[in-house]
């Protein structure tokens, strides 16, 4: 309890019309030179302020004996004041009636006290005009109206519709099993009536929880509240309400409380739409990095791939080669080089048109592409009807084998364009690093290998070996 005391400028400070009807009263008493006597306290006064008066006198002990208390004044918890002294009653109270009449008292004129009653009052504060008097015999007496200035209640709603959220208590409806149903709200602050979308407070509050948001779905979290009427356990979601007029995101929290719930809403529509706003963004940033890496990696396709095929092109085949070529010779490691060309090609494009031989060249690289070695061997199209294959740490024998090896897939391979059959050979040259070798050396080495295996019958491997075994001649296409 607390009491706020001032004695100056009553007139303007008192709230209460009753008080302040009291006190001019007192003060015509004062002014026309009489002393204030309770006789003031006629009929008519009584009739109306009866019920907010409180008559006391100072007794030997320096307590204060009530002679007389209306049924309104703030009391001893409930039980009458009458016959009561002050160090018989309520600490809390007792400090109300001492402070007043002792200040009354030592100023010899009205004072007023602002009066914060305890948790068990309906009265959250009080107004307290103390009146020092006389009775018929001059004894000192003083006389205490006490108006209701803010009821608990008001207070409280007051306090609730302050608040940012919306606030709810319901309990729970049973139907003839005593299972758990629905809930009547029982209270709600303004929030709650605006969230809802609900044109009172005495609209919302006559309806069940179920129908305050519209329906019994999961959207609408009603089936979380009956779930924490039912296990007493409190839940804490989000969730989309859609009303007639406005579509809101809301953070709920639901505790039990008592036998009901209570409910606690937190409008977050403006945090949620920020983060689905953010997220779509976030999506039409990644829809662009994935295009640009699309056209990246088209971009990056067209500069080494050749568009045919898919093999890595002229230029692309240098650049790695290059490197694999050196750490070969820095390691004192074989790197054999196969060239490749397709037997007569021409006359496949003269015979059966360049859509044929594309197709025949797609199949080509195809086969020349399964054996290779994943981030090992480098196999390209140079150029028309021309191919090359790079194998690390690869001696003469072995490139002779996988030369062999693609020579009879392609020898056994039957390219079918509309009712024709293509059957495509190739010729091989083989090539080996040595100590001094360059990238161009060495190609130019399996190129006249190639050469040479044109010049002797094609469809065949040749290498190093054979080119100084056989007379030069001009190969043909």
């Amino acid at each position: 309890m607390t009491n706020e005391l001032f004695t100056a400028d009553l007139e303007v400070r008192l709230r209460s019309a009753e008080a302040n009807f009291l006190l001019r009263r007192y003060k015509t008493e004062i002014n026309a030179g009489r002393p204030a006597t309770v006789a003031m306290l006629d009929r008519d006064i009584m009739r109306v302020y009866g019920p907010h008066l409180v008559v006391l006198e100072m007794t030997a002990e320096g307590e204060f004996a009530f002679l007389y208390s209306g049924a309104t004044v703030p009391d001893d918890k409930g039980s009458a004041l009458s016959a009561k002294t002050t160090d018989k009653i309520d600490a809390g109270t007792a400090g109300l009636y001492r402070l007043g009449c002792s200040e009354a008292n030592t100023a010899n004129d009205a004072v007023c006290i602002n009066h914060q009653s305890g948790l068990d009052s309906s009265v959250h504060r009080w107004e307290c005009l103390f009146l020092p008097m006389e009775d018929s015999d001059h004894k000192r007496m003083f006389v205490a109206l006490c108006m209701p200035r803010e009821m608990k209640h008001e207070f409280l709603r007051v306090m609730l519709d302050a608040l940012p959220n919306a606030a709810m208590i319901a309990t729970p409806i049973r139907d003839s099993h005593n299972e758990i149903i629905d809930a009547s709200i029982i209270a709600a602050n303004a929030r709650a009536v605006e969230f809802t979308e609900h044109s009172s407070l005495h609209g919302l509050m006559t309806t069940t929880l179920c129908h305050a948001f519209g329906d019994a779905t999961m959207s609408s979290g009603w089936d979380r509240h009956m779930t924490v009427l039912r296990s007493g356990k409190p839940q804490t979601f989000d969730y989309h309400h859609r009303g007639e007029n406005a579509s809101r995101w809301f953070h709920v929290h639901s505790a039990p409380v008592r036998d009901g719930i209570q409910i606690s809403m937190t409008d977050i529509t403006e945090m949620k739409r920020a983060f689905l706003e953010l997220e779509h963004q976030k999506k039409v940033l990644m829809d662009e990095m994935e295009q640009r890496r699309g056209l990246e990696q088209e971009l990056w396709a067209l500069a080494h791939l050749d568009p045919l095929t898919g093999l890595p092109n002229r230029r692309a085949f240098r650049d790695a080669a290059l490197l694999k070529l050196a750490e070969a010779q820095t390691a004192h490691r074989p790197c054999a080089i196969i060239t490749i060309d397709i037997d007569h090609f021409k006359r496949v494009n003269d015979a059966y048109g360049h859509g044929a031989g594309d197709t025949v060249l797609r199949r080509v690289a195809d086969i020349i592409k399964a054996p290779l070695r994943p981030n090992t061997d480098i196999g390209a199209r140079m150029g028309g009807e021309e191919f090359t294959v790079l194998l690390p740490d690869t001696d003469t024998e072995a490139a002779i084998a996988f030369a062999e090896k693609l020579r009879r897939r392609i020898e056994q391979t039957v390219v079918v364009v509309g009712e024709n059959e293509i059957r495509p050979t190739i010729s091989l040259g083989v090539a080996l690093n040595r100590k001094s070798t360059d990238l161009d050396d060495l190609i130019d080495r399996a190129d006249r290998a190639l050469y040479t295996a044109k010049r002797t019958g094609r469809n065949k491997v040749a290498t190093e070996i054979d080119v100084q075994a056989s007379p030069s001649k001009t190969a043909a296409a």
